[in-house]
This record gives structure tokens, sequence and C-alpha cells, in this order.
């Protein structure tokens, strides 16, 4: 259990005090809500560089950084590199070493988390050369660490230990307790690794004597889980299960559900090496209960954001009917107005009779043009609300449907069932949850392109960015089918809103490995034709007929028709991608042949 360590410490220069206070204040602010709500985080930082801007140019490099470290957090790399590209540019500009350092370790750290382990070494490296020239034991602990986690991660146990050594030395040289405990936790979890129980133990037992000192309960929960462990691997399984009473006591005492579902998780695996059956038994059905509380939890906090969604724009039409009604009552006031006139007018002049008349014929006419766009608007708001609700019906069931058997089938055979058939039961159940986050995901998009919410921003990028993003997307769905994904063709450039293609090649791709049976390979291909370029997704999955590549990209109901049975439910993404395409100026169509696999084609303007 690896600790990644994320600096961001700038030293700053303040125009004057208050507005010292007030940007540190916004930055701080941002920094406690970012890891587990960084859209709040960022509307902070914004504020935070407004401040900033034109008047306290050394604290932009800093300011960037938190955007970068709040994008990680939301999982978007690509946006994350932006900033701290923006934020060593300003930090070479200013040379501002600390900033440059800062920059150096969080590109370093996003790297890591996306598994380019070689680019994160290169900016580790150059984070820790500046810090160790310009003496800052701190951030220079903190790089040694950090490049001992990724060597770690490429399998290089040697150097890995070397780094965290040169690391805890730093730390206790400067009394910094935190990072010497992160790091000699680091270490344990290695020699546990090595098969080193001894040696673990007592690097264990000094980081929680740290943890404990500074009263930091989760981290003390993951060190006796870690030391549950090491006891474990060691055939030690009366220490194990002390440590692994200690660590649930600290997950269930502070409400860590998901510390203490792992926990339960590892003493159901203790007891069942003992051989004890009826303790591992009861030990993974409270496993087995705090999962379903932590996904029932998850469910219903889409259910409640899709039915606040539907309240507000309930709430809408309300505020527009209103709105109508006073529009309604301000025109026939205007109209008794000018007919008094008018009556007046009569008696001076009958030209201005005329002139009333034409004046109340134009003011009927924008009246009668302003009811029909509100009654438009309130037809397209109610069929959307029906056909939001239709598919919901459809398409949410029949997964959710399939999870619920698969774990009731579960606890029915639980006691009789092999290790391998037991395997077999959480594979098929997480391949239901990723279903199933992927309907969810397709059905708050769509939802979002009928009602014109979802953002869109054409603009020229290069192709093979987007696929690169999709696969990425799929990579796990993909590695555990045993699917291959290859690329071939130019690097060539499109002009569309690249989040969308984004959307549309993920799912293509989702699709594909669907249809896919295991082993085989998935090749996605691009070509440049006059003033497009025509992208295909092939596939050697099951294929289909003539009459069912006919109901592709009509409507969510045909389509959910295509394929066996096991792979069904794909009908609201397709349907996604077709009104995205047409969204960019594109098209979208299909090739298939029974048994020789499909090949789905993009094609977009250059």
């Amino acid at each position: 259990m690896r600790v990644i360590l994320l600096l961001l410490l700038t030293a700053v220069l303040f125009t004057t005090e208050a507005q010292q206070a007030r940007i540190q204040e916004l930055l701080d602010r941002g920094n406690t809500v970012s890891e587990f709500n960084p859209d709040s985080a960022l509307l902070l930082f914004e504020q935070a560089l407004a401040l900033a801007n034109g008047k306290d140019t050394l604290m932009i490099p800093r300011i960037y950084n938190r955007f970068a470290q709040a994008y990680s957090m939301k999982g978007n790399y690509t946006e994350a590199a932006k900033f701290l590209v923006q934020a060593l540019t300003y930090a070479e500009a200013l040379k501002d070493t600390v900033a440059l350092i800062d920059g150096n370790n969080n590109m370093g750290i996003d790297w890591m988390y996306q598994e380019e382990y070689e680019k994160a070494l290169t900016y580790f490296k150059i984070a820790e050369q500046l810090a160790s020239q310009s003496h800052d034991s701190l951030r220079w602990g903190h790089a040694l660490n950090n490049l001992g986690l990724t060597v770690g991660y490429m399998g290089l146990a040697k150097e890995e230990l070397q780094y965290y050594n040169r690391a805890a030395a730093i730390f206790k040289n400067i009394n910094e307790l935190e990072g010497y405990a992160n790091t000699i936790l680091n270490t344990a979890t290695l020699l546990t690794a090595e098969g080193k129980y001894k040696d673990a133990e007592r690097l264990y037992q000094e980081a929680l004597s740290i943890y404990k000192g500074m009263d930091y309960a989760n981290a003390q929960g993951m060190v006796y889980q870690s030391m549950a462990e090491n006891a474990r691997e060691g055939g030690h399984y009366n220490h194990a299960l002390n440590y692994i009473r200690q660590s649930l006591k600290i997950a269930h005492t502070n409400g860590y559900t998901t510390e203490e579902a792992s926990g339960l998780r590892l003493a159901s695996t203790i007891f069942k090496e003992m051989k004890l059956f009826d303790s591992a038994y009861y030990y993974l059905d409270k496993h087995r209960e705090l999962r379903n509380t932590i996904f029932n939890s998850e469910k219903n906090k889409i259910t409640s954001e899709l039915e606040a969604r539907y309240q507000t724009e309930i709430k809408e039409r309300k505020i527009k009917s209103l709105e109508q009604e006073n529009t309604i009552k301000d025109l026939r006031a205007t109209t008794a107005r000018q007919w008094q006139i008018s009556l007046v007018i009569l008696v001076i002049l009958i030209t201005g009779l005329l002139g009333v008349l034409y004046n109340r014929y134009q003011l009927k006419q924008r009246t009668a043009k302003v009811l029909d766009e509100k009654n438009t608007e309130l037809q397209k708001l109610n069929s959307f609300k029906d056909k939001m609700f239709a598919v919901i019906s459809h398409d949410l069931r029949n997964p959710v449907d399939a999870f619920s058997t698969l774990m009731e089938s579960l606890t029915q055979n639980l006691q009789h069932a092999s290790p391998e058939e037991l395997k077999e039961f959480l594979e098929s159940m997480l391949h239901s949850a990723r279903d199933l986050k992927s309907l969810l995901d397709n059905l708050l998009e769509w939802s979002m392109v009928q009602i014109g919410k979802l953002p869109f921003h054409p603009k020229a990028f290069a192709v093979t960015q987007a696929v690169q993003e999709s696969i990425a997307h799929v990579h796990a769905m993909a590695h555990v089918n045993k699917i291959n994904i290859k690329t071939d063709g130019p690097d060539v450039s499109v002009q569309a809103d690249k989040n969308m293609v984004v959307i549309i090649i993920r799912n293509l791709l989702t699709n594909a490995i669907k249809f896919s049976p295991p082993g085989k390979t998935i090749s996605i291909s691009t070509t440049r034709n006059a003033n497009t370029v025509l992208l295909a997704v092939r596939d050697e999955g099951i294929g289909m007929t003539t009459e069912e590549v006919a109901k592709l990209f009509k409507t969510a109901d045909d389509a959910r028709t295509v394929g066996g049975s096991l792979a069904k439910g794909a009908g609201i993404g397709l349907l996604l991608c077709k009104e995205l395409t047409e969204k960019n100026n594109g098209k979208i169509y299909a090739e298939s042949v029974p048994g020789s696999g499909s090949t789905f084609y993009l094609e977009l303007p250059q």
C-alpha cells in the first residue's frame, strides 16, 4: 500500500496584506475540498486567479498548480497538463525555483497515475535535481519518495529501496514526521513483497507509532491492514487477526467504509487459510453487506441526481408558464390603454386611429409569435421527459436485474462454490457493474444532449488524441476480456468537438469489446479523403445480418434487439453516437457479416 505525496508549496510575495490573506484563504479552502469535490475547488481557484491577475504575478504559478491538482482529482489529465505547462512557463520566466519543483513534481504524479512511468521518472528527476541544488530538503524528500514509487511500479525493487532510504534520511534529519512515516511505510510494503517479514514488521511498528503521535486515524488503520497482510504472508495468523481487528475498529469508529470493506475481506481470507470456514464465511458475509451498502448508496445518489434534475426542469417550466401569464397580462393592459388612446385620437384625427390599428396588429403578431415559441419549448420538454423515463425504465432495469441475479446466485451457492467458481461469480459481477456504469454515463450524456446542456466547442485537433483517450477509457474492460486494440493510419486533424468525438469512439469500442470473443483484436484505422477524415472501428465478433444493421442508429428500441442476449442494451449508446456525430456535421454508419465481425465508420470534416 504505497503512499503518494502530493506537494504543492509555493513561496509568494503579495502586494497587500489583505490581498495576501484573501488569496491564501481561497487556495487553502480549495485544497481542502479538492479531493472530494474538485469542481467546487476549481471555482475557488478561479476567484484566486482573478484577484492575482495584474496584481500578484508571483502567485500565478502556484494557482495554476492548484488548478492542475483539481483536474487530476477529476481524472482529466489533459486539462491538468495544460495548467501545469502554464505554471512551469511562468515559473521559468520568474526564475521561481519552488514553483518549478512543484510543477515538475505534479506533472510526474499525473503521468504515474496514467501508468506512464518513463515520463513520470523524467519529471521527478528534474524536481529532485532542482530541490537538491536549492537545498530544499522537504521537497527533495518528496521527490525521492515519488521516484521510489515510480521505479517500484516498474519492478525495480533495488532502486526503489535506495530512493526510500534517501528520502527517509532527509525527512528524519528535518524532523518531518509524516513524510518520514509515509516513506518507511512504503519501504515496509516493499519488504513484505520480498518476504522479509520481520524487517517489515519493525518498520510498520515505527510508522504506526508516528501516526499515533499525530492522531492520524486513517493512516493508523492503513498500517494495521498492512501489518495484518505481512503477518498473514509470514504464516503468523494470530498476529494477523489481532492487527486486522484493530484496523476494523478504527475504520468502523471513523466511518471509513471503503477501508472497513477491504479489512473484512482480508479477515475472511485469514480465517479461510486457518481453515476456520465458519468465521471466514461470517466476515465474507459482512464484507458483502457493506459492499452492498456502498453500492446502494451510490445508486441512491445517482437516482437523487436524476430526480433533482427532473424537479429542476419542472420548476423551470412553472417559471416559464408564470412568465407567459405575466406577458399576456401586460399585453392585455397595453391593449386596453391603446384602445382608450385610440378613442380620443378618433375624435381628433381619423389618421391617428389607423396608426393605432396598425400598431395593434403588429403587437398581436409579436404576441402570437412569443406564444408559439413558448408552446414549442414546453412540447420539447414534455417530449424529452417522456423519452427519458422510457429509456431509463427499459435500459436501466435489465443491468440492475442482472446484477441482482448474480448477487442472489452468489449468496445461494457461496457455501458450496469452489474458489474458481467464486472467482467466476465475482468477475461476472464486475462485468455487470461496469456495464451499469457505462449505461449511466451514456444516459447522463444523452440527457445533456437532449436539453442542450452538453458543451459544444468545435476546433481542429488530432484524431490520434481522441483515439488514445477513448482507448484509455476502455483499457481495463479490454484487458479483462483479453481483447487486443491496435491503431493504424496517418495522424490527421478534424474540425469537431473533441470531447464529443471521444464519447463516440468510446461507445464504439465498448460495443466492439462486448460482441468480441476473448483473444480477438479490435482495429482502429484512419483515412484522409478530400474534405473528410474516415475513422473505422473493426472487430472480429459475432457480426450482424443486413436487417440488424438497418436497425442501428434509428431509435433506442430498434437497436436494443440487435446482437446476442448477453450483449444487448447498447441502443442508447448508438443513439448518443448518432446525435453527437450529426451535431459535428459528420456521418456514422456500419457494415457487418454474420460470423465475420462488424465495422463502424465515423466520418468527420477536416
